[in-house]
């Protein structure tokens, strides 16, 4: 891997920023707890089902959240310098891990969470155990991510403890990129992961891992043959088939701290760049509580 480009993936503070991972100071919220808590939720993606690879590309911007390039909304969240026109749209000035451009591989999944801790603290009782295992598009590298500890808090928006069950999310709620449409997640995790490719763990241990995302939402993306389209707003299907993401941006969790660090893909884009993160949709998923 060594010698390779990294592409220059858009991390704007509206998107991923490296102190996404970041623990903040405590606060007298930490001790606060669901109602009826523990709640567990468990999730399965079998073998066989459709699982989708997000390549890089730009972000259309859903006019409903962000306006039109004649009259501009919600600046606060993407400044207009970081838009750009097209047509009556505003898209992203660069690539994102949100295009409209993914690859089918192979790969399963099984997440199971614990809610306690209802909002961001010093602490949390939430907990995870999950695995993820996939393929990359060309079927020549096997990933499998491994999570078990929940981040209590990060900086730039409430995570609810470290896990969060049927919460809104994205969009303009202010949790969590606005690139995505807003969405009812009803798992979604913060998390520290171990990274695997191909059987050798790409991080040494708990002096430094991969910052994970998950979520078990409302479809938003369309069928494989409507080209997996990510949905604005309006278009987001609460009646359809869930759909689970997985995100590994491209920032590790260190002993002194979060640092902006590529994801060690191994899998090389068409201009010959590595692909700096993941980001992994699985179609066919099962829940239990």
């Amino acid at each position: 891997m060594k010698g390779r480009k990294t592409l220059a993936i858009l991390l704007t503070a509206a998107v991923i920023v490296v102190s996404t991972a970041t623990v903040a100071v405590a606060h007298s919220r930490s001790n606060r707890t669901v109602i009826g808590a523990p709640n567990g939720v468990h999730m399965v993606a079998r073998k066989g089902g459709e699982v989708r690879w997000i390549l890089p590309g730009v972000r259309k911007l859903d006019p409903e959240i962000f306006g039109t390039p004649g009259n501009p909304l919600r600046t606060d969240l993407i400044p207009e310098d970081m838009r750009v026109t097209d047509g009556n749209l505003y898209t992203t000035p660069g690539p994102t891990p949100f295009s409209d451009k993914s690859a089918p591989i192979e790969g399963h999944a099984r997440v199971w969470v614990k809610d306690v801790t209802s909002v961001a603290g010093s602490t949390t009782q939430d907990r995870i155990n999950a695995k993820f295992e996939f393929t990359s598009p060309d079927g020549e590298t096997r990933y499998k991510v491994v999570v078990r500890d929940a981040l209590p808090e990060i900086p730039d928006h409430e995570n609810f403890g470290g896990v969060g069950i049927n919460a809104l999310q994205h969009g303009g709620t202010g949790i969590g990129t606005p690139l995505m449409p807003q969405l009812m997640a009803y798992i979604a995790f913060w998390g520290k992961a171990d990274l695997y490719v191909n059987g050798v763990i790409q991080n040494g241990g708990e002096n430094q891992m991969r910052f994970v995302h998950f979520m078990l939402s409302e479809r938003v993306r369309s069928s494989v043959d409507d080209g997996y389209i990510l949905a604005f707003n309006a278009d987001v299907d609460p009646e359809a088939p869930r759909q689970a993401h997985l995100i590994l941006p491209p920032v590790a969790l260190t002993a002194t701290g979060p640092t902006g660090n590529p994801v060690p893909t191994g899998f090389t884009l068409p201009n010959g760049a590595e692909q700096p993160f993941l980001h992994i949709m699985y179609d066919t998923v099962s829940v239990d509580r």
